[in-house]
């Protein structure tokens, strides 16, 4: 499992990923429970490849959008979106299979743990962002109709299967084992109600 540029097992990550999408592509609602956000490469894209025009609510404390040039770590899991989004430079054919998603059909919720290479990325390719101070002053009902009326103002689109969720984004007083515990997160009680 060679390194590509300083991407950390990007092989066995390629593969997991085509594998999910393949799955995602011949089912009518893909639903992929794992431990590692980057597997929603393969399920966004097996959704793009079914519905095309298919848009994205990212819920997650971090923004996955890392490239290849501003990630620390080299750690896959933080660049799924900057894969989905085609902002890195990396033309392998491992990573061939993975569909393109325009930027103005990727909404977040929940951000609190965003490094200065993403926030840059972000504003840049002007990608929203429903921060945790509008789910608590609204409600998270309200910050959904907020996020779909970006992504798909006329709700004429389809939604990879509602959205995209990473366990931090409820942090350590309900999620304590996972590797990145973002304080101020969204309760239980909120997704519950």
């Amino acid at each position: 499992n060679a390194s590509i540029a300083k991407l950390r097992s990007p092989m066995f990550a390629a593969q997991v990923c085509e594998s999910v999408a393949s799955d995602a592509e011949m089912v009518h609602l893909p639903v992929t429970l794992g431990g590692y956000h980057s597997l929603a490469m393969g399920n966004i894209s097996g959704t793009l490849r079914a519905y095309d025009q298919a848009c994205i609510i990212w819920i997650d404390a971090c923004a996955d959008i890392n490239t290849i040039h501003t990630t620390d770590s080299g750690n896959i899991h933080g660049m799924p979106l900057s894969f989905l989004l085609k902002l890195n430079p990396l033309h392998h054919p491992q990573f061939n299979w993975i569909a393109h998603l325009p930027t103005e059909r990727l909404v977040y919720i929940g951000l609190r743990d965003v490094n200065e290479g993403e926030k840059e990325i972000s504003t840049k390719h002007g990608i929203k962002a429903c921060s945790m101070h509008k789910v608590d002053r609204y409600g998270i009902g309200k910050v959904v109709e907020m996020a779909l009326d970006y992504v798909n103002p006329q709700r004429d689109r389809p939604m990879h299967p509602g959205l995209s969720f990473d366990i931090d984004a409820l942090g350590p007083s309900v999620a304590p084992s996972t590797r990145t515990s973002v304080s101020n997160s969204v309760s239980w009680y909120v997704f519950r109600t």
